[in-house]
C-alpha cells in the first residue's frame, strides 16, 4: 500500500502545526465558566474586533454556535429563511426543530445565495395561505456556501439583504464557518462581512488547523444571552485557554495561507476539466466539486478506487464528488492527486461505463496491492 496518501475529504482534517501545539502548551488558563481564562478573553476580544462587533463567545463547535444563535434570535414557533443546501437545513434541521422549536423555510436557489427577491418571494408565498403559521424572523446566510463548492456570497448581496431586512424587522445571521476563505478570496474585510449580520459564527477547526472551536459574534446583548444557552447546552468549558490559544495562533499566522488552499483546489479542478470527461465547478475557494454522471459509475465505487490510488475523496450529493484542500495539503500532494484522479477518470471513460470502471478498478487495486471481490 502506498504511503503518500492525499486526504481531500474535508478541511476539518487539518491538523495543528508544531508551533500551534507549542502555543497551546504555553497558554495561560483559568476556569472560563467563572470568566477567569485570560487566553479565552483575548481570543474573544480579538475575534469581535476583526468583525467590528461588540463581543464574541468561544464555542466548542460551529453547530453549537448555530443552535445557540437560534435560541437568541428566534422565538419558538417562528421561521428562519435559508437555502436548502445550507448546513442549517442539510445537517441541522432535526436539531433546530428539537432544541429551538424553530421552523426552517428552505428555498431553492441556483448558487446557494439568498437575495432580496428570493427572500421576499418566500415570505409572500407563505403569507398568501395564512398569517396563522410561522412568522419569518431571521434570514440565514452561509458564507462560503459549502454545498455549492465554497461559493463566496457577494458583499453587495449581503448589504442589500441587510438593508431590506432592517426595514422589515428581520434579523440576519451568517454561518461563517469558512468566512475566512471568503475574505481571502474576495478581498472583502471581515469587518465588512460583520456589518451585514446581526450575529455570525466562525470556525477555527477547518482550514485554519485548530483542533477544535468556534465563536459566536454579535452585540453585547446577543452574547450575554448566548452565554446562558451555551451553558444550558453543555458547552461551558473550564480550562479552555489551550483551545483559545490554538485559535489565536491560527488567526495570527494561518489566514494568509488559505490562498494556497484556493490555488490548489483550482489546479485540481482544472486538471480534471482537461480530461473532458467530467463536469467540474472551478472553485472560488478551497472546495472542488465534480460530477461523474458521464462516466457511468456509482460515486461510492469511484471513491473506493480513488482511495486505492491514495486519494481520499467524499461522495457528496447525487453524482457529485467533493475534494477539499486545507493547511496540510501541500503543492506536491495536489499535483499527485490531480494526476491520479485525472488518470482514473480517463481510464474509465476510455473503455466506457461498467467495463471501464472494472478495468480502472483492477488497475487501482493492483497499484494498492489489494484484491477486488
Amino acid at each position: 500500500m502506498k504511503d503518500d496518501i492525499v486526504d481531500l475529504r474535508s478541511d476539518t482534517l487539518s491538523r495543528p502545526t508544531p508551533a500551534m501545539l507549542q502555543a497551546m502548551a504555553q497558554a495561560e488558563t483559568g476556569d472560563d465558566c467563572f470568566g477567569e481564562d485570560k487566553t479565552v478573553h483575548a481570543l474573544e476580544e480579538h475575534v469581535a474586533g476583526l468583525f467590528g462587533k461588540e463581543a464574541a463567545l468561544l464555542m466548542p463547535t460551529g453547530t453549537m454556535s448555530n443552535q445557540v444563535a437560534l435560541r437568541v434570535l428566534v422565538d419558538r414557533g417562528n421561521e428562519v429563511i435559508c437555502d436548502a443546501s445550507h448546513h442549517i437545513n442539510f445537517f441541522e434541521a432535526a436539531q433546530t426543530a428539537d432544541f429551538s422549536g424553530v421552523s426552517l423555510n428552505p428555498v431553492q436557489t441556483q448558487d446557494g445565495v439568498l437575495d432580496v427577491a428570493t427572500i421576499q418571494s418566500s415570505i409572500e408565498t407563505r403569507a398568501r395561505w395564512s398569517h396563522s403559521y410561522a412568522v419569518p424572523k431571521l434570514v440565514w446566510h452561509e458564507n462560503t456556501v459549502n454545498g455549492r463548492g465554497g461559493r463566496v456570497v457577494p458583499l453587495a448581496t449581503l448589504q442589500q439583504v441587510r438593508d431590506w431586512t432592517a426595514q422589515q424587522g428581520l434579523a440576519t445571521y451568517m454561518d461563517g464557518a469558512r468566512v475566512w476563505n471568503a475574505s481571502v478570496a474576495s478581498g472583502v474585510s471581515l469587518a465588512q462581512y460583520g456589518q451585514t449580520a446581526t450575529a455570525l459564527s466562525v470556525c477555527f477547526a477547518k482550514g485554519l488547523g485548530a483542533p477544535m472551536g468556534s465563536a459566536l459574534v454579535g452585540s453585547r446583548d446577543v452574547i450575554t444571552q448566548a452565554r446562558r444557552w451555551r451553558k444550558w447546552y453543555g458547552g461551558g468549558l473550564h480550562q479552555s485557554g489551550v483551545v483559545a490559544a490554538a485559535a489565536l495562533y491560527a488567526l495570527r499566522h494561518h489566514l494568509p495561507l488559505l490562498a494556497d488552499d484556493h490555488e490548489n483546489a483550482r489546479h485540481f479542478a482544472l486538471g480534471l476539466m482537461d480530461t473532458g470527461c467530467v463536469d467540474v465547478v472551478v472553485p472560488e475557494t478551497n472546495i472542488a466539486l465534480f460530477d461523474i454522471s458521464r462516466l457511468g459509475i456509482e460515486p461510492g465505487r469511484f471513491v473506493s478506487m480513488a482511495d486505492w490510488l491514495g486519494v481520499k475523496l467524499l461522495a457528496w450529493r447525487g453524482q457529485v464528488i467533493r475534494a477539499v484542500f486545507c493547511l496540510n495539503t501541500t503543492r506536491k500532494q495536489t499535483l499527485n492527486a490531480t494526476t491520479r484522479i485525472a488518470s482514473l477518470i480517463e481510464r474509465i471513460a476510455a473503455r466506457g461505463g461498467v467495463a471501464g470502471a472494472a478495468a480502472a478498478e483492477g488497475a487501482a487495486a493492483n497499484w494498492a496491492g489489494v484484491s477486488t471481490p
